[in-house]
This record gives C-alpha cells, sequence and structure tokens, in this order.
C-alpha cells in the first residue's frame, strides 16, 4: 500500500512553496482531501483493461521495474483518479479532438461529482469523492491536452466549451471540468511539441531512414499536432488567460543504454523525447537551445564557470498563468513511473522550491501536503 514514511513527511512547505503560488489566481485548499485526477500522454489506448493506470506505473527501461508514481505521490487520506483516452498512433487524434479533450473533460466532471474513475486501486480507499480537493497531474500529451481544456474554459476563448470530431465542433464543458480544479501539474509535457514529431513529419532523408529503422512512426494527426511549429502550437488555440494555474516541471536526463542515443537528434537539454523548453512552456521555439538561450553562466575570460541561471523564468512563459516548479534531472520513462526517486534538478527564478531532491510526484506530494 502506502510507503511507511508517508506520514513522515508532513515537512513544513519550502518557502513560497504553492501556497503562495496560488495567490496568482487559484482558491487556497481547505484541510478536505486531495484528490489527484491523472491524465497521462501518447501512446495509450483509453481504458481499455488497466492502459490508463498502467501508465502511471509501468517501465520501459529495466532499471525502473516495479516502480508507481503513486508510491511517492500519495500520503494517507490521499486519493485519485485516473483518465483514460485514446492517444494512440492507431487513432490519431490530435489535443482539440471530443475524442481527446473531449473525453478527459467528461471523465473529470464525473470524477469530481464523486463517481469515481471504474478503475479497481491497487492501493485500498483512495478512489475521490465529491468533497475532496481536485488537482490534475498530466504527462507529456497529457499536459497539451489540458492546456486546451483549460484554455478553453473561459468564456470568449477561441474555442469555448468545443472540441471536434470528424464532421465538425461538439459542445463539451471545459468550464465544468475546470471549475474547482486548484492547479494543473505538467510533467515532461509536450506543451509547444517536440522536435521527435517535427523529425517524423517533416525531416531529412537521414531523419526518415532513422525512423524507419528504429522508431516506426508516421505522421498521422495525433503526431502532427506534436510539432514545435507555431501553426500547431496549442498555445495559439486557446484564449489569454487558463481556469486553473499550471505548475510546470520538466526533464532533463537522456534514456539509459543505447536508446540515450535519441537525445542527439534534439537541441539543447531534453528528456529523451521532449526538447526542455517545450516542457517548461518557454516563450519562442519549443526547440530552442538551453545553453544559448534559456541558461546564463558567470565567464572569465569567455569561459563559462559556476552554477548556470535558468532564464525562462515566469515572465519569459509561452503561456498565460504558467508558472516554474522545477527542471528535474530525469528521463520521460522516469517522469511517469517515479522510477528515478531523488533526482538533481535545477533551481528556477521564482520557481517553487516544495520537494526539493525528490522525483515529480513527490514534489507535488510536498507542494500539495497543506
Amino acid at each position: 500500500m502506502f510507503k511507511s514514511n508517508k506520514s513522515s513527511r508532513k515537512a513544513i512547505l519550502s518557502t513560497c512553496a504553492l501556497s503562495c503560488a496560488l495567490l496568482f489566481g487559484s482558491t487556497q485548499a481547505s484541510a478536505a482531501d486531495n484528490c489527484y485526477i491523472m491524465v497521462h500522454g501518447h501512446g495509450t489506448q483509453g481504458n481499455v483493461g488497466n492502459n490508463a493506470l498502467d501508465a502511471w506505473r509501468t517501465s520501459h527501461f529495466s532499471q525502473y521495474n516495479g516502480s508507481n508514481f503513486m508510491d511517492d505521490l500519495l500520503r494517507s487520506g490521499d486519493n485519485y483518479a485516473i483518465v483514460g483516452y485514446d492517444s494512440t498512433d492507431s487513432s490519431g487524434y490530435p489535443y482539440w479532438r471530443d475524442e481527446t479533450a473531449g473525453e478527459i473533460a467528461r471523465q473529470i466532471i464525473s470524477i469530481k461529482q464523486g463517481n469515481g474513475d471504474g478503475i479497481s486501486h491497487p492501493e485500498a480507499g483512495t478512489q475521490c469523492s465529491a468533497g475532496d480537493n481536485f488537482w490534475v497531474v498530466s504527462h507529456s500529451q497529457g499536459a497539451q491536452q489540458m492546456m486546451y481544456i483549460a484554455g478553453n474554459a473561459i468564456s470568449g476563448s477561441p474555442h469555448y466549451n468545443t472540441a471536434y470530431t470528424a464532421s465538425g465542433a461538439k459542445t463539451v464543458s471545459f468550464n465544468s471540468a475546470m471549475s474547482g480544479i486548484l492547479g494543473v501539474f505538467t510533467l515532461g509535457g509536450a506543451i509547444t511539441g517536440t522536435e521527435g514529431a517535427d523529425r517524423v513529419c517533416n525531416g531529412s532523408w537521414l531523419d526518415s531512414a532513422i525512423n524507419a529503422l528504429f522508431v516506426g512512426k508516421d505522421c498521422n494527426d495525433s503526431v502532427k499536432w506534436l510539432q514545435t511549429n507555431d501553426s500547431y502550437a496549442v498555445r495559439n488555440y486557446i484564449g489569454s488567460n487558463l481556469a486553473a494555474p499550471f505548475y510546470v516541471m520538466g526533464g532533463y536526463k537522456g534514456f539509459p543504454g543505447f536508446e540515450g542515443a535519441s537525445s542527439a537528434m534534439l537541441n539543447g537539454e531534453d528528456d529523451g523525447y521532449i526538447n526542455l523548453a517545450s516542457q517548461m512552456s518557454c516563450s519562442g521555439s519549443g526547440k530552442r537551445n538551453l545553453w544559448n538561450d534559456l541558461k546564463t553562466y558567470k565567464t572569465f575570460f569567455g569561459i563559462a564557470y559556476g552554477s548556470p541561471t535558468y532564464t525562462c523564468s515566469n515572465s519569459n512563459k509561452g503561456t498565460p498563468r504558467t508558472y516554474n516548479m522545477a527542471s528535474v534531472d530525469t528521463d520521460h520513462d522516469a517522469e511517469r513511473n517515479g522510477g528515478i526517486s531523488s533526482p538533481g534538478y535545477t533551481s528556477i527564478p521564482n520557481g517553487l522550491t516544495c520537494g526539493n531532491g525528490r522525483n515529480m510526484a513527490g514534489r507535488i506530494d510536498s507542494c500539495t501536503a497543506n
């Protein structure tokens, strides 16, 4: 069930932790139990079997076997709910479809009404109740999905309460889905796309050869709308505000072993799949070179030294109401299953310091403890 040290982790939050950040616009949480609504990323076929649940506890790399995001997220009294939507390549639905954004919104509404998620949880007594404090935790494409929902849940937004089907627009109550959500956490989010999708859809002959040999993806609609080009970026399909604050975390560790070569295909730092600039929702290109644009060093006769300063601060965000937590030395696989328990990290100006030294799940636990 829960790790034995869960109750001992009720430490005082670090200065300027989430309660301070909530002053930017969300309602202060009460003493009710937390409910974490979990929105998975790309490549999962909804709630077929345990697919959506397994997205938070299975591992691609053997060294992460047995890891479970919930082990570091939940403390006694906490609850969670699994949202499942079809993000597979075979279906090819982009973030603005009713089958993705619409389905996520409807499930969130049902969860907030106290209906549960219809999945048997390994942790007893962890189904959400209508009186809980609601947070959303999203990974990879899930962050892009939540940005579209939250950015079109306010009257006057360009696609207010609207998702799309093959035959046209469909009304979805995005405003009801986001009502009462205290915040959305994004982990390795493809907020401004990924250069990997660029290479699949518009790459060189070398990119095509590598894709054919090792990746095997085609440029279906779900991949096309993950490109970093502004014509696909979710920030251009939302309004000037979000219905809940977004707290972003990005990974910058390459994959273990041979598969770590994927990082060589991406500019700047990345988590093996997604450029860090995109994950942190930095203004400008989602594939900006980290060292040139996002960090500055002190120099001595032109030689950089000391710790870098992360310059994608809150004033340099590409999306509204989006705030820093940290960039964490973890890869895209470990982000969703907690496979690295105590990763290194880079502090960010204006960033939330709660949970320093812990993985992304543990940071959320610390930031929402009160």
